[in-house]
């Protein structure tokens, strides 16, 4: 193993059993200078709606990027976005490639440089992004660096989530029943619709929908299906049991 390889995986171990933010960020500092990029940022929870508040934490980029990025830059960057419909990392010069940007956002990307941008996953099924920008180095970023990139990211992210509790509140204890009902409602069914399925009563439902409501600490559907998803309760989109069990050559 070459010296350099070496410095990667000692601070990937140092970040793993961080037991605190300092020891943390130190341990971060350490791999960026193993992986030659200056800086990064952690966003969490990253959904399509964005209600939900997004928690940045810098580590490396300057006060006054932070404080605009605070302030405009995270309603801008398109990044996070385009990383939700993505499992593997990519080029921030290569967004622009992948989605279709608006006059803004190209500025955006044109001003902050070259870097790599990782879709992340934590507790509670929550997706997150790292942003790793800055490059030591001149040229093109290999694909190699890019994948050595993205697993320290992942690592760091999940390391992150365990360190900094970016949930404002506990855990809201859902029960079975409950989670029937919030997930029919993420579909879009009605409290008469949602009964049918489930074989009960719509009084019933009435009562399942106020007590998530109480819960959840929200007045209306939208806002509870919303942050049902934010907090990884219930998943969206449609999943094929069958799709993910088929073998790769009978596809």
């Amino acid at each position: 193993m070459s010296q350099e390889q070496s410095q990667y995986w000692d601070a990937l171990a140092l970040a793993s059993q961080a037991d605190g933010v300092v020891p943390f960020r130190r341990a971060i500092h350490k791999i960026l200078t193993a992986i030659d990029f200056g800086a990064l940022y952690f966003l969490a929870p990253v959904v399509a709606d964005r209600r939900v508040g997004r928690v940045l934490w810098n580590v490396g980029f300057e006060k006054k990027k932070e404080k605009f990025y605070r302030e405009l830059g995270w309603m801008i960057d398109p990044m996070p976005d385009v990383a939700l419909n993505r499992s593997n990392a990519f080029r921030w010069s290569d967004t622009q490639k992948i989605a279709k940007l608006t006059a803004k956002q190209k500025r955006f990307m044109s001003e902050i440089g070259d870097g790599i941008a990782i879709p992340c996953t934590g507790p509670y099924a929550r997706a997150g992004f790292v942003g790793v920008g800055n490059p030591l180095f001149d040229g093109p970023i290999e694909d190699a660096t890019v994948r050595q990139v993205q697993v320290a990211a992942q690592l760091c992210f999940q390391r992150y989530c365990e360190l900094v509790d970016v949930r404002d509140e506990m855990m809201p204890d859902l029960s079975q029943r409950e989670l029937d009902v919030i997930r029919w409602i993420g579909e879009g069914k009605s409290n008469t619709v949602i009964a049918e399925i489930l074989g009960i009563t719509k009084s019933t439902v009435d009562s399942y929908v106020k007590r998530i409501f109480g819960k959840l600490g929200v007045s209306d559907r939208t806002a509870a299906a919303v942050k049902a998803v934010s907090l990884g309760l219930i998943s969206v989109g449609k999943h094929s049991k069958r799709a993910a069990h088929r073998p790769r050559w009978r596809m």
